[in-house]
């Protein structure tokens, strides 16, 4: 619903199915209230709301993260979305939901394999984000060499076991999938 408060039951559910405690749930329910409210009112978090809320362009990168947080789809993140999503970031979060978690951001169609061209695309994008300007021939070169170490079936897509051993080997990969939240200073 769209109250100021969570209920106990959805609180609850969401200590349980999430990485955090009651006093976390209810500081991030603030946060939520507070970036849900930024455009519009309405205990929904829109694309633009997310985006400016990261600190972020519009981009190609912001739209998958997005899509990811938005599990139903239905272009907006209630709260169960948001601290879903959140739960995967935080130090709690296991090494196998951000693998998952970051698998997918590559994964645009969902096919369960990273092609060359998902591959192209968001490191472009992540590099337009971090106004970092590379040749077109150099980021060519970066996607092959890594088909060229992680697709060991040759199947030309990066699939979640060959991504899962990629990661292992470079864990930088993922290293900015975990935020410090720092939910228990006041």
């Amino acid at each position: 619903g769209g109250g100021k408060r969570l209920r106990k039951p959805v609180l609850k559910k969401l200590i349980e199915k999430t990485h955090f405690k009651q006093d976390e749930v209810v500081k991030l329910y603030d946060q939520f209230r507070s970036i849900s409210s930024s455009r519009e009112d309405d205990n929904l978090i829109d694309k633009k709301e997310f985006q400016l809320a990261l600190g972020l362009k519009d981009s190609l990168f912001v739209d998958r993260m997005f899509a990811l947080f938005d599990d139903d789809a239905d272009g907006n993140i209630d709260f169960e979305e948001f601290i879903c999503g959140l739960s995967v970031f935080c130090e709690k979060g296991t090494m196998d939901e951000k693998l998952k978690f970051s698998f997918k951001i590559y994964d645009f169609d969902g096919d369960g394999g990273i092609s060359k061209e998902e591959l192209f695309k968001l490191l472009e994008a992540s590099l337009v984000e971090n106004n970092l300007g590379i040749p077109k021939e150099q980021l060519n070169a970066l996607v092959n060499a890594t088909f060229a170490e992680a697709d060991t079936n040759k199947d030309g897509k990066i699939c979640f076991d060959e991504y899962r051993i990629l990661v292992t080997k470079h864990p930088s990969m993922i290293a900015n999938m975990t935020i410090t939240t720092n939910l228990t200073k006041k």
